[in-house]
C-alpha cells in the first residue's frame, strides 16, 4: 500500500483540477469510483495515495455523494471523470517536483500545463 504524506500535502494551495477553484478547500481526494477496490480500497481503508485528485470541497462532495443512489451509468461517468482528474493531478505532482522519474532529464512537466479535454475546462483554456 502506497502511503505518502508528501503526496497528500502537495494539494495545499493548489487549484481544483476539476473546476479551477482556489478557495482554500482543495485537498488530495482519494478515488471513490467503481474500481477503487482494485486500487487498495477496502473497509476502513482508502486506495493508494497515488490515486488522488486535487479537489475543492464542492467537487469532492460531488464525487463522494455520487456513490449513493446514483444510476449505474452516472457512477460509470463520474468514475471515469475522477480517473482523468487523478491523471491531471499526477502530471501536476511531476511539475511540482513531488514525483520524479529517475533517469529522465526533462521529465518535469510545466507547472501550469493543462491536459486538453478536462471535463470542466472552459473554452479557450
Amino acid at each position: 500500500m502506497i502511503r505518502s504524506k508528501k503526496l497528500l500535502d502537495a494539494a495545499k494551495d493548489q487549484a481544483c483540477v476539476n473546476c479551477g477553484a482556489r478557495d482554500g478547500t482543495v485537498v488530495a481526494a482519494h478515488y471513490t469510483g467503481l474500481r477503487s477496490h482494485l486500487l487498495g480500497k477496502g473497509t476502513g481503508h482508502k486506495p493508494h495515495d497515488l490515486c488522488v485528485a486535487d479537489l475543492c470541497h464542492r467537487c469532492h462532495h460531488k464525487f463522494d455523494v455520487a456513490r449513493d443512489g446514483s444510476s449505474f451509468e452516472k457512477k460509470i461517468d463520474l468514475s471515469e471523470q475522477f480517473l482523468f482528474l487523478i491523471i491531471q493531478t499526477l502530471v501536476r505532482r511531476i511539475g511540482q517536483g513531488v514525483i520524479t522519474i529517475k533517469g529522465e532529464k526533462n521529465a518535469r512537466a510545466q507547472p501550469h500545463s493543462k491536459i486538453k479535454g478536462s471535463p470542466n475546462q472552459k473554452k479557450g483554456d
